[in-house]
């Protein structure tokens, strides 16, 4: 064999050698294996209105991640969505989280809702060194255990009484017509008692009456003897802690007994916030409604960025309708988890625990629940975290509260007019 062809055999060897040594490492690529993140929501039972919103939120952001590329810093990984179903119930809340962080060996954890399911859920969590961002539940002492692993994007209960509290002031001072005696009613698990207390202790602060303090009994049929209790109490505003299917009920039933409120209904999100709530209730019934939301419930109006239009889009082919506090909680929670991933480099469970710890987000969609920064203080509490108060007006929820979030052509209603006015 001459020299020249043994240089040219030599070559080919080269060659073959390179192309297979690209094929390896674009099969390596393409075979990078996806970050789990396990989701616990109510998708049946009570809440399940509220859970399938917030699963629709996390379906949005994983497909548009996904679609953008993934997980740059993991060459590219992608994200798959893994959710368990607490059923509204705290004891399946419990073991959904035992098997997706054992059988499911999801690298994350986020959910649940309700107070009651994620209170001990997430001790699970912590117990199994797997980071948890809560979505939604809101009862204080979520984040104040001194937890390592759990972390909390949105308002705990004290912000919410505080700002329902603080909305009433800033309407009294608008008009010189201040509130001074407030009936309360709530629903009896984790997430009424604590918003309850919280609107005991900031109400005493504020020199504001509790005229009547009453908890749902549990699976009512029937709001009659409590709706009278809420007359004969004679407050000037009523605060409402009620999922879904008690506000409906107790809407429906307030409206019939026209039972006024100079100052009206002021609803702590919960069934409120819940667009299928609004789609079974007649318009009227909700007129000049108070609600602390979970996010800028009128964004759409002014905000076109393409990607929360997207989730908008994406959400509406899922659920038949758009964007709601709860879906844009499911995106800001994996949003915040593609950021954390991304600076950890890594889904080891700890690196993510440490890199969620150190978040610090000022701008994109992790943020199109409204607020302007998510960093978590030592608790795991995201302390820029707020709501906004809206009120419903011509049937449509505007944001009063705070003023700088009010549009110009809003007006709020204060006094709210009696039932024979409307």
């Amino acid at each position: 064999m001459t020299s020249d062809k043994r240089e040219m055999t030599g070559l080919r060897g080269l060659l073959s050698v390179g192309a297979l040594f690209v094929m390896t490492m674009g099969a390596a690529l393409a075979q990078t294996p996806p970050v789990k993140i396990g989701c616990v929501l109510p998708l049946s039972g009570g809440s399940a209105a509220v859970g399938n919103q917030t699963r629709s939120g996390v379906i949005a952001a994983v497909e548009q991640i996904n679609a953008a590329g993934g997980v740059q810093s993991l060459g590219g990984a992608k994200l798959q969505a893994v959710f368990g179903d607490s059923q509204s119930k705290a004891d399946v809340g419990v073991s959904e989280t035992e098997r997706l962080i054992q059988r499911e060996n999801v690298a994350v954890l986020c959910g649940a809702f309700n107070s009651a399911v994620t209170f001990p859920s997430t001790e699970v969590a912590e117990r199994n060194k797997t980071p948890w961002v809560v979505v939604g539940a809101v009862k204080d002492e979520i984040t104040e255990r001194n937890f390592r692993y759990i972390f909390r994007i949105n308002n705990k209960a004290t912000y919410d009484a505080r700002e329902q509290l603080d909305a009433m002031e800033l309407l009294a001072k608008e008009t010189g017509k201040p509130v001074k005696r407030v009936a309360l009613f709530y629903e009896g698990g984790d997430w009424g008692r604590s918003h309850a207390a919280n609107i005991r202790k900031l109400a005493a602060e504020r020199k504001i009456e509790i005229a009547l303090d009453e908890p749902a009994p549990p699976n009512q049929v029937d709001f009659t003897s409590q709706l009278l209790k809420i007359r004969s109490a004679k407050a000037d505003a009523l605060i409402l802690a009620l999922y879904t299917p008690d506000q409906l009920l107790f809407t429906r039933q307030l409206a019939e007994q026209r039972l006024d409120l100079p100052f009206g209904v002021h609803s702590a999100g919960g069934g409120t916030e819940d667009p299928s709530f609004y789609a079974a209730i007649q318009a009227p019934m909700v007129a000049y409604y108070f609600v602390q939301e979970d996010w800028q419930v009128d964004i759409l109006d002014t905000n076109k960025d393409p990607l929360l239009l997207d989730a908008d889009k994406r959400t509406r082919a899922m659920l038949g309708y758009g964007m709601s506090a709860y879906v844009a909680q499911g995106v800001s929670s994996t949003y915040v988890i593609k950021d954390a991933l991304e600076r950890a480099k890594s889904a080891d469970r700890e690196k993510l625990r440490d890199a969620l710890a150190a978040t610090d987000i000022t701008s994109g969609p992790a943020l199109f629940t409204g607020y302007q920064r998510i960093k978590f203080d030592a608790a795991g509490q995201n302390t820029f975290a707020h709501g906004v108060i809206s009120e419903n007006l011509a049937g449509k929820r505007r944001a009063i509260w705070p003023s700088e979030n009010r549009a110009a052509d809003t007006k709020p209603v204060w006094p709210v007019p009696a039932w024979a006015q409307r």
